[in-house]
């Protein structure tokens, strides 16, 4: 059951004006005295335990304490695609800046953008920091008589395609939506549920394609062929030869990838220049130390796709991913 506390104003909140109003709104630790942090943080993950949001989120935090010198606390509510844990954390969680959510931004924000939530995004939560980001690709099975993402479009012309996916809100699914909707293809997405039966769909035949992130793609080696992909990532240039497909078409399709990173209650992020400035910055040097990506390593995470996205941009994956899902949004609410 998702929860259903009143929603918290902001703006309202904002137009107050007083110093003493906003600080009693966000908690009375926002701006105790003393140095931050003083205890640890709790960490808000809206997908299950095991799952990737919590092994990249692990994986940063043995880096992070360092810097911090407190340690991390993580709790899990999974449900309605992110729904659930972002409604808890907006409506149960003390504005304090010790209270942080780790989030599947792509995900999480498509779910925002079609379903009616008892949040805002970003009135109530600022994502701030990106961690990683896999791009996502289109690819068939080795099998396959398609060799290039002209030959699907082409094939396209003729019928309607089918495009197997994870779940219908995902990036990959608003990436092959715009696609077809600047080709004049009809591509019937179904979602099977998990990235291993997504792919084997495509290798087996039983769709056409599927569109998933290159992460996945790479890992299936000479079982797949990869047509095209919406974002180009230098890092992966040695392992992914395919086209982007903007080239391609001469289409604008927004930077489609799966990534995760960092959020917090948003009036944290406007009137708490510590959490910004000591937070903030130990995620970012985090990056230029060594001991970073041993700890992804170490949980067999691709080192290519872990990089540093700033506020700047989070806040454009956040309008872009809104935007495009908002555009499709009837063909993504079923899923």
């Amino acid at each position: 059951m998702l929860l259903q506390s009143p929603r918290i104003n902001r703006r309202g909140l904002l137009k107050l004006g007083a110093a003493a109003g906003v600080a009693t709104a966000m908690g009375p630790s926002a701006f105790a005295q003393g140095a931050f942090p003083s205890r640890n943080f709790n960490v808000v993950i809206a997908t299950g335990q095991g799952g990737g949001a919590e092994t990249t989120a692990r994986a940063q935090v043995q880096v992070l304490r360092e810097y911090l010198g407190v340690d991390f606390e993580f709790e899990f509510h999974p449900g309605a695609g992110g729904q659930v844990g972002y409604e808890l954390y907006t409506h149960r969680r003390d504005r304090d800046g010790y209270n942080v959510m780790y989030s599947n931004m792509h995900p999480e924000i498509i779910t925002f953008a079609v379903q009616n939530t008892n949040y805002d995004l970003p009135g109530d939560v600022t994502h701030f920091a990106k961690s990683n980001g896999s791009p996502i690709v289109i690819y068939v099975g080795a099998d396959s008589p398609l060799q290039t993402i002209e030959d699907l479009v082409e094939l396209g012309q003729s019928r309607t395609v089918t495009m197997a996916t994870s779940r219908l809100p995902h990036p990959g699914s608003i990436g092959v939506l715009a696609l077809g909707e600047a080709t004049g293809v009809d591509f019937n997405l179904i979602p099977f549920g998990g990235g291993n039966p997504t792919s084997m769909a495509a290798i087996t035949g039983e769709t056409d394609a599927a569109v998933l992130t290159a992460g996945v793609a790479l890992s299936l080696g000479d079982q797949v062929r990869v047509l095209g992909h919406f974002r180009n990532m230098p890092s992966l240039a040695g392992q992914m030869t395919a086209p982007l497909i903007n080239d391609v078409f001469g289409t604008d399709i927004p930077e489609l990838e799966l990534s995760s990173g960092w959020a917090v209650h948003t009036e944290i992020w406007e009137n708490m220049p510590e959490f910004r400035e000591v937070f903030k910055g130990a995620i970012r040097r985090s990056f230029d130390d060594p001991k970073l990506r041993e700890s992804f390593e170490a949980v067999n995470y691709p080192w290519e796709t872990v990089e540093f996205g700033d506020f700047e941009e989070c806040q454009q994956i956040v309008q872009d991913t809104i935007a495009l899902a908002r555009r499709y949004a009837d063909l993504l609410r079923s899923g």
